[in-house]
């Protein structure tokens, strides 16, 4: 009884230690299908290599789908395949996120895979190299694709669609010359319905692309958007009065508002610190004998610092020089 008890404890003890590390371990999920010709493809093979190592395999389910978890730190080559189609891969990084970033829960990787169907003299070496790029961006801290790699596989897909009409035509022409013969005249039926599903695929991808190009364009107006809303923020944060004389050429407070400056202010430097709607001013009035002048340093909640002397913009190094060596 006391050595079931021993053996009890150890399991639990195994199990707690297994159970910290798995949440240890920090990855990223994707999942995905596997399609051809617009259908799901059950028994797909699932490759994965990990730094150069086997890191896993499986078939897809009946509806063509998968789903991996991808640890943090590492290369990973996500190879497709099944007989009588040609293979198809993506490449997965997951390096270069911080320990604290590794432990967030990023948004699930989406990748489906097409595969086409395999015809003879058609050159489909371009799909020796990944078809997808995805990796993780530090500066945005999540995970993307490489968009001009895809656009530029996507337009050899489309010189291989060519090269595969040419194929189906060939065999089309092939079968038109043995029309009486039951089998080719099948074969002919069959390349019909072929061409008209690959007509199909490329009007779809067609779409796909002029999509891609839409949100690439509506992204750029809204960035440009966002720098106009900031730039008529930071003019209208900026407006001041009419500058003032300086106070240098009227001597003796024959200006209002350096006679008024000089009576509400001792000699030497008065910083005030201003809070107003998306900006805080630090505000020095500098009084020096008969003349005065106010600094402002404007510091807009959106990065922005403009500084100014009796309502005039200056260099921020000559507000920070003009007013500390009066201190």
């Amino acid at each position: 009884m006391k050595k079931n008890v021993i053996i009890a404890l150890m399991c639990l003890a195994f199990i707690c230690q297994v159970s910290s590390q798995v949440k240890k371990d920090a990855s990223i999920d994707v999942e995905g299908t596997i399609l051809s010709e617009n259908r799901t493809l059950q028994g797909a093979l699932v490759n994965v290599i990990r730094d150069g190592k086997p890191f896993t395999s499986f078939l897809t389910d009946i509806d063509g789908s998968y789903n991996l978890y991808l640890p943090m730190g590492s290369e990973y080559v996500v190879t497709v395949s099944k007989k009588d189609y040609v293979k198809k891969m993506y490449t997965v990084s997951t390096k270069g996120a911080s320990k604290e970033s590794e432990q967030k829960k990023f948004p699930v990787i989406v990748a489906d895979v097409e595969l086409f169907l395999f015809y003879d003299g058609v050159d489909y070496s371009i799909f020796n190299q990944p078809m997808n790029k995805y990796y993780y961006n530090p500066k945005k801290d999540n995970f993307e694709y490489d968009k001009a790699y895809l656009k530029y596989m996507l337009a050899k897909v489309e010189e291989i669609k060519k090269e595969e009409k040419k194929a189906m035509l060939a065999a089309k022409n092939k079968g038109a010359e043995d029309k009486n013969n039951e089998d080719i005249a099948k074969k002919n039926e069959e390349l019909a319905k072929v061409e008209a599903m690959k007509t199909e695929r490329m009007a779809m991808e067609a779409e796909m692309l002029k999509k891609m190009d839409e949100e690439i364009k509506a992204k750029q107006l809204a960035d440009e958007k966002s720098l106009a809303a900031q730039a008529a923020q930071f003019n209208d944060q900026m407006k001041e009065k009419p500058p003032v004389t300086d106070a240098s050429a009227v001597k003796g407070g024959k200006d209002a508002r350096v006679t008024a400056l000089l009576a509400a202010y001792k000699p030497g430097v008065t910083e005030e610190i201003i809070h107003g709607k998306n900006v805080v001013i630090v505000q020095r009035v500098v009084v020096k004998a008969d003349m005065a002048w106010v600094y402002q340093k404007k510091i807009f909640s959106w990065g922005g610092v403009a500084c100014f002397r009796d309502g005039v913009m200056i260099p921020e190094t000559t507000f920070e020089h003009e007013t500390k060596k009066f201190i």
